[in-house]
């Protein structure tokens, strides 16, 4: 019996499809507290070879810990939280599990965009402290939103928002001539960020983080963005600079903002005297979009099935390996 730790994180959230692969297969899946230092030492210890990881980020030990031909499997798509750098040095490989969390991630930004035009989060906040305070919404039909990022999710999500919901869909990313469908629904696609932002009731972020990308929701970015509208993340926290978000909508320049991911996470603010949670125009949620039963089993299958095949048969017959 081959052990393979998970991290408790997602072991926790996906437990039925760990137990029933460690009763169908030759590995034994266990969880693990995340923190590196503790986790490197049992993984000398036991002898492991494969590790499943959330979020939580590595930066040392654990790349020491794993011999050769290790494997560092994540428990999700992004792989910013792993070192390449480390692990290919010291000859291990990562993994992820492309397109389990598409539609999750899809149609949680939905439920925020849907949020913000109607003010649910306040809605019910004061409808529950016994204040009857109605306020006025918007329809999103017909409005206009920009998709920061037009991979699997951004298309997903687009062909919601456009077929389901007639919404307007201006595609922004960086490759030159993309190909979509009608399927799709995006309406209009740009390089230009200028461009995509200039109109857009709504900006909706499913960018990367990259050199390129870190902070790029800044001060500037919100100024180019007219006056009323609303802008989300639903990718990663280091897409966006707090601190300039706090700012802008304090004064009032967008309407509203919704986030699911954060630079800190569990939330801490980067500057306590522009706390979002202090603003009455912003809606929070917890890191949420892909925690779903759905998919939280999927990606709990692929992540090992990564594991295992690459144990058993090798790198070269795992076709979700992020370092080779």
């Amino acid at each position: 019996m081959k052990t393979v730790f998970v991290s408790e994180i997602s072991y926790r959230k996906a437990r039925s499809t760990f137990e029933r692969l460690s009763a169908e297969s030759d590995f034994h899946f266990i969880p693990v507290a995340e923190d590196e230092a503790s986790l490197a030492l049992a993984i000398r210890e036991q002898h492991v070879r494969g590790f499943i990881a959330d979020i939580h980020p590595y930066t040392g030990e654990l790349y020491q810990s794993l011999p050769q031909g290790g494997v560092i499997a994540r428990f999700g798509v992004g792989h910013d939280s792993i070192d390449k750098y480390q692990a290919t040095a010291n000859g291990l490989w990562v993994a992820n599990t492309p397109g389990v969390l598409d539609n999750a991630v899809a149609e949680h930004a939905v439920w925020m965009i849907g949020s913000l035009a109607r003010q649910i989060h306040h809605a019910h906040g004061t409808t529950a402290a016994n204040e009857w305070k109605p306020v006025t919404g918007i329809e999103v039909r017909g409005r206009k939103i920009t998709i920061l990022g037009c991979g699997r999710i951004g298309r997903s999500l687009s062909a919601k928002l456009h077929h389901g919901m007639g919404m307007h869909v201006t595609g922004y990313d960086i490759m030159k001539d993309p190909t979509f469908t009608a399927e799709d629904g995006i309406d209009h696609y740009t390089t230009s960020l200028d461009d995509a932002l200039a109109d857009a009731d709504f900006v909706l972020t499913l960018l990367p983080v990259l050199e390129s990308t870190k902070h790029i929701a800044n001060s500037t970015f919100f100024e180019k963005m007219k006056p009323g509208a609303r802008f989300i993340n639903s990718a990663r926290g280091a897409l966006v600079c707090e601190n300039d978000l706090y700012d802008t909508l304090q004064c009032g320049h967008l309407a509203a903002a919704a986030l699911d991911v954060f630079e800190a996470e569990p939330y801490r603010a980067q500057d306590p005297a522009k706390d979002l949670r202090s603003l009455p125009n912003i809606l929070l949620t917890p890191h949420i979009g892909s925690n779903t039963e759905e998919s939280n089993a999927g990606m709990a299958e692929h992540a090992a099935r990564n594991v295992m095949q690459i144990l058993t048969e090798g790198p070269e017959a795992c076709p979700n390996i992020v370092n080779r």
